[in-house]
Parts: C-alpha cells; sequence; structure tokens
C-alpha cells in the first residue's frame, strides 16, 4: 500500500507526475512548480565543506515526521549522513525524533542497497541519502523504485558529479553565499516541470 503523506498536495497537471511537498519556501516553491517532487528521483549537490542541506530539507521533514490534524506521523530515514546526527539540532529545526531512522553505511555500496531497500519497503515517506559517485544504471534503479510510490526521494551528492548524467526529476545546486547569515542560493538546472532558474532562501 502506497504511504500517506501529510501536507502533500496535488496541483493540476501534476497529479500525472506525483505529488508535490510544499518546501516551507514560498519563493523556492514557486520555482519548483509546487513543491518537493515525490515520485521520482531529487538529486541535490552541494559545495565542499558546506552543510546547509538539512537546513532546507528541514521543513518537509518536521511536517511529515510531526503530522497534522488530516494524518499521522510518517517514518523519515537519513542514509549515511556525513556527520553524527545532532538530536537536539533536530529538534529544533522541527523534527520529531521518534519517527526519524539514521542507517549508516560502511562501504559506498551500502548506501545504494539501504536506499533501494526503503524506497522498496513503502515504510518511508522520506528517504534522504548522501552519496558519492554512482553509475547511471544504480540511478535509474533508484529512480525507478521513488517512482513506484509517492515518497520524497533525495540524494545529496558533491557539486562536482553535477556534469554527470542523471534520470532524476530535479537537479539542484546550494551555494552558499559568503557574508549573507543563513543565506543559500538554490540554483535549478533540471526540472521536468518548469524551466531552469535560480532562487535564494533564508534558512532558520
Amino acid at each position: 500500500m502506497p504511504v500517506d503523506i501529510p501536507g502533500v498536495e496535488r496541483r493540476g497537471r501534476f497529479a500525472a507526475d506525483g505529488l508535490r511537498l510544499p518546501s516551507g519556501f514560498p519563493e523556492l516553491d514557486a520555482m519548483l512548480g509546487g513543491g518537493w517532487p515525490t515520485g521520482g528521483l531529487t538529486e541535490l549537490l552541494i559545495e565542499a565543506g558546506a552543510s546547509a542541506e538539512l537546513g532546507l530539507l528541514s521543513p518537509v521533514l518536521s511536517h511529515l515526521t510531526r503530522g497534522h490534524a488530516a494524518a499521522d506521523p510518517a517514518w523519515v530515514m537519513l542514509i549515511a549522513p556525513p556527520w553524527i546526527p545532532y538530536a537536539p539540532g533536530l529538534c529544533w529545526q522541527g523534527l520529531a525524533l521518534s519517527r526519524v531512522l539514521v542507517t549508516e553505511a560502511r562501504q559506498p555500496a551500502d548506501v545504494w542497497w539501504a536506499m533501494e531497500a526503503a524506497l522498496g519497503s513503502g515504510a518511508c515517506a522520506a528517504v534522504i541519502a548522501w552519496a558519492g559517485a554512482a553509475s547511471r544504471v544504480a540511478l535509474q534503479r533508484l529512480h525507478l523504485l521513488a517512482g513506484k510510490r509517492p515518497v520524497w526521494s533525495v540524494l545529496v551528492r558533491a557539486a562536482r558529479f553535477r556534469d554527470e548524467r542523471s534520470p532524476a526529476m530535479l537537479r539542484l545546486q546550494l551555494h552558499v553565499q559568503a557574508g549573507a547569515q543563513g543565506a543559500v542560493r538554490a540554483e535549478i538546472f533540471k526540472n521536468r516541470l518548469r524551466a531552469p532558474g535560480t532562487v535564494t532562501v533564508v534558512l532558520s
């Protein structure tokens, strides 16, 4: 059975391409076409030494783990984050820790296995994985698995992989802006339903 995801919205033509999760940043939602897409793979590229990705993703993760009046809280899985998750920090960002699963990966191949298992299980509303080099076959498998359910599937990779071909329905790169407290620039360079574009958001 598909997982019921709290807060998802159907918006006209998006119904054929899955559901959209409002990002918590109206200006970003406008660029994305209504919010983060589910039912396919999103690839988020980050610069070396940057760690702003969870700040960008946390509004949705918070909403999913806490639920709302119309739906129960959902499970989210973080696979191979490059740092040990700091529980008070996750709470400060609004996540309900009782609904967060964290999986370590000893080998690069373990990341792909864990993400495939999570997507195939139907137990999680969101699967966020940090990974390195990948074959096109591995990416295609993830994309196809993500397309079977309205799951928010995000693959976080280094910016150096930007020029590689990817089947992901959405690809964007985060640029941390020097001197701008809490501001990041999201450069969307592949979006199935919208033209490429750039937007600056201020993380709380």
